[in-house]
């Protein structure tokens, strides 16, 4: 059978594993490291280096060089390195793409599938950029896996109990927790929550402006270069990691000159000062821990084992307060840096149907519509068990409406705003009539990587419109464009009913003729002539402002 590969494609390392038919094995890389840093450079040679590769030469090529493309993931972020553009993908997907062939390499046989673990907050745009990230490095992404499901399948896949169990997660820059309940070879999530933007990376940052800080408050200079700066980058990084095992570290940095003079760093930080740091931080971790436990009905008391995955959750202060707040429970001994990575390969099995196991996971956010005056109508509750399905019937706001605009979003507030849009799509063709007439059933379908599908179908007309969402915006470009033009001259009309007594004739003419232009347009799928309306009709909207006839109303 050929292998899946099982992926762990964390903020600061990553790591990988397969399924040896017994147990999941962690694969070493090229250099023998079980665990591969995530970092990429381009040299001036325009070669691509990935891990430790790319470590080494941080220094002399800092602005070269990517640290932490993970919380970029989603985003229209760019890199520019050494004249060449990348996306967070294609920097993400160097990585994945050394990973496969250092797996190839250790195996001896072609890796074309994957499973790539990813944290639970992770939004439906961020979950797209890794599955495209997967493909780009030549993968096929069987499976989107939440980080702390795999570490408590890693954890829990030797012993068939009734139990439940906590994941802590806590990474280089992104923290979660989870509360599953197991049952013999039985797996479901209770309920999850998270930061995408908590790890370890913010403990560093922590650490290097206290240093910094100083020596400008004894030398009365600012540490600004860059080459300066990722070697201070470097040496807190390891500072940080002794203070797990030490009650202080030393911070020292030779001859760093400024006019002429040679300057020394010195700097000295006990365990008790870095705990003081990053108390907030973990206060806030413990917080959404509380808030998992809430959201599944569980007590901290009935909590069976507790399992900690993530380099960062060998801070002595974080199992310090965990102890304190869930007492002597069973902690794993599995190591944080490996655990996902096993998880993922144990994953990988089961898609294989090489074990016995089942596995439901959970929505990590509330997925909905946005309704007239902004309001955000959740159709998926958060903690909804994978696969999931919702459907509700919506109407129309204006009279004699031809179409509708769907704006889905996920989130968990209660104003449209406040939530991450997924992306738009027009419904058009349904049944005209006055406002609240038509009926409009609006389905939503959560996939068990947590992908969202939505579709809608005017009752009356049966015109449907299903789409897979990009997480880009838009559900597809060219349905991006009309339902953008669509909406501007729904409003444009209804601003312009509201305002009739205050604006001039000519230019009431003038916004019918622009309307009835962008309606040929949309009919004709004349994309070039909708980018030219789309700008007409912005203007007016503007000019019609001035006036007050103002509305924000979607479809209800």
């Amino acid at each position: 059978m050929k292998p899946v590969l099982g992926i762990d494609l964390g903020t600061t390392n990553s790591a990988m594993a397969i399924w040896n038919g017994s147990e999941p094995e962690i694969i070493p890389n090229d250099r023998g490291s079980r665990i591969t840093p995530s970092v990429v450079a381009v040299h001036d040679s325009g070669e691509v280096l990935v891990g430790e590769s790319a470590v080494n030469q941080a220094v002399v090529n800092a602005r070269n060089t990517v640290y932490g493309v993970k919380r970029r993931m989603g985003t229209s972020d760019e890199y520019l390195l050494n004249g060449r553009r990348f996306t967070p993908e294609e920097v993400s997907a160097c990585i994945v793409r050394k990973l496969r062939l250092d797996a190839e390499e250790y195996l001896g046989v072609d890796v074309h599938d994957a499973v790539i673990t990813v944290p639970a907050y992770f939004s439906e745009r961020q979950r797209r950029a890794t599955i495209e990230a997967g493909r780009l490095a030549g993968l096929r992404v069987l499976r989107i896996l939440n980080e702390p499901t795999a570490a408590a399948l890693a954890y829990a896949s030797r012993c068939d109990s009734e139990r439940v169990i906590l994941v802590y997660d806590l990474g280089g820059g992104t923290f979660d927790v989870t509360c599953l309940r197991q049952t013999g070879s039985d797996f479901q999530v209770l309920a999850t929550a998270g930061d995408p933007a908590l790890g370890g990376v913010d403990f560093t940052d922590l650490l290097l402006q206290s240093v910094r800080q100083g020596f400008a408050a004894d030398a009365g200079i600012e540490l600004a270069d860059a080459v300066i700066v990722q070697q201070l980058r470097e040496m807190v990084e390891r500072g940080k990691i002794e203070l797990s095992s030490r009650d202080s570290a030393e911070f020292g940095f030779p001859f760093i000159g400024s006019d002429g003079r040679p300057l020394h760093l010195h700097r000295g930080i006990s365990r008790s000062e870095f705990n003081a740091m990053i108390h907030g931080q973990v206060d806030r971790s413990l917080a959404l821990t509380r808030q998992a436990l809430t959201h599944a009905g569980i007590a901290a008391r009935e909590v069976d084992a507790l399992v900690l995955s993530g380099g960062s959750s060998r801070i002595p202060l974080i199992r310090q307060l965990l102890q304190e707040e869930f007492g002597s429970r069973q902690v794993s001994q599995v190591n944080p840096d490996e655990i996902v990575a096993m998880g993922a390969a144990l994953q990988a099995s089961l898609l294989q149907d090489n074990r016995d196991m089942s596995l439901r996971d959970v929505t990590a956010f509330d997925l909905g519509v946005e309704i007239e005056q902004g309001r955000f109508v959740p159709l998926v509750k958060r903690n909804s068990p994978l696969p999931a399905a919702a459907e509700r019937l919506f109407t129309t706001i204006s009279d004699e409406q031809a179409a509708v605009e769907i704006h889905v979003l996920q989130g968990n507030q209660a104003v449209a705003s406040g939530n991450s849009s997924l992306g738009r799509f027009l419904l058009d063709g349904i049944q005209r009539g006055r406002r609240g007439q038509p009926r409009i059933r609006i389905k939503f379908r959560v996939d068990a990587d947590g992908l969202v599908h939505v579709g809608a179908i005017d009752q009356e007309t049966g015109a449907e419109q299903e789409v897979t969402l990009s997480g880009a915006g838009d559900a597809a470009p060219e349905l991006g464009r009309r339902s953008r033009v669509q909406s501007l001259v729904q409003r444009l009309e209804r601003q312009v009913r509201a305002a009739s007594e205050q604006l001039d004739p000519g230019f009431q003419r003038e916004a019918r003729e622009v309307c009835s232009l962008a309606r040929r347009s949309m009919l004709q799928q004349d994309d070039e002539a909708l980018d030219q309306i789309r700008g007409a009709l912005e203007t007016l909207l503007i000019e019609v402002q001035s006036f007050g006839g103002i509305t924000n109303e979607s479809f209800s």
